[in-house]
């Protein structure tokens, strides 16, 4: 059998003698996956041009995920044409008068965050070996925009022990989302990010319009699904995904 998954899709299949080629063209459809996902074989990305090339066998793990764009190209360009204009417009309108500003420097952050334990509590499953099991929704994070701030805020999730998980775990996936406090989407995108042990960080972006000053916000886990190696049985600290969540100003 041959693990295939794409973000929050997922399957088990005999799909050992088969090229990447071949599985990717026909699980495009069925689990959507974009002409520009990378092909990933048990943890290991493999180039476009070899994909027909490279062919599966029994318990191999094919993933295909996004890579994730920068912003920087285009804050450096923006930045850069700032300058030029800018400088232009300094040659023309020299003057000799000065001004003099008064600022008043914010005591607080502009974001809090902080662990939702209520949430956390209700997100609890128990792993066997060779098992498939659920788990459950809840909320892992609270965030709250400080009243007065104004600009864009990305939080991200990170899985800061996956090489512990691996051991454990053939498969673990959890699907996430940045919620205000009515349960609406407050993300640019508003949609749903996967955080697993092929992909260990999930990002949200959110401009002013989207979230609330003042308000709490929460990161919720809305379900997942794991399956158990065949020697998992019994709990200890290696069997928990240790989540990390940071808060920034988004473009800095």
């Amino acid at each position: 059998m041959v693990e295939i998954s794409y973000g929050e899709h997922y399957e088990l299949a005999e799909l050992a003698g088969m090229s990447i080629a071949e599985v990717r063209e026909r699980y495009k459809s069925e689990f959507e996956i974009p002409d520009r996902a990378q092909a990933v074989l048990n943890d290991k990305p493999v180039k476009k041009k070899l994909e027909a090339e490279v062919k599966l066998e029994d318990a191999d793990e094919l993933s295909f995920e996004l890579k994730q764009r920068s912003r920087k190209p285009v804050f450096v360009a923006a930045l850069l044409l700032a300058l030029a204009i800018s400088g232009g417009l300094f040659a023309y309108t020299w003057t000799t008068t000065s001004a003099t500003l008064t600022l008043t420097a914010a005591t607080s952050d502009f974001a809090e965050v902080a662990a939702n334990t209520t949430g956390i509590s209700s997100v609890t499953w128990q792993p066997f070996g060779r098992y498939r099991g659920t788990i459950p929704a809840g909320n892992l994070f609270d965030v709250m925009p400080e009243t007065g701030y104004t600009g864009d805020l990305e939080v991200t999730v990170y899985l800061a022990n996956a090489d512990e998980l691996s051991k454990n775990y053939r498969f673990w996936m959890i699907r996430l989302q940045f919620l205000d406090s009515t349960g609406n989407a407050c993300d640019v995108q508003g949609g749903t990010q996967v955080l697993s042990l092929n992909n260990g960080q999930a990002s949200f972006y959110t401009t002013s319009t989207n979230y609330t000053a003042g308000s709490w916000h929460y990161v919720k886990c809305i379900g997942g699904s794991y399956i158990g190696l065949p020697w998992v049985g019994g709990w200890d600290s290696t069997y928990n995904p240790l989540l990390f969540c940071e808060v920034t100003q988004a473009g800095l």
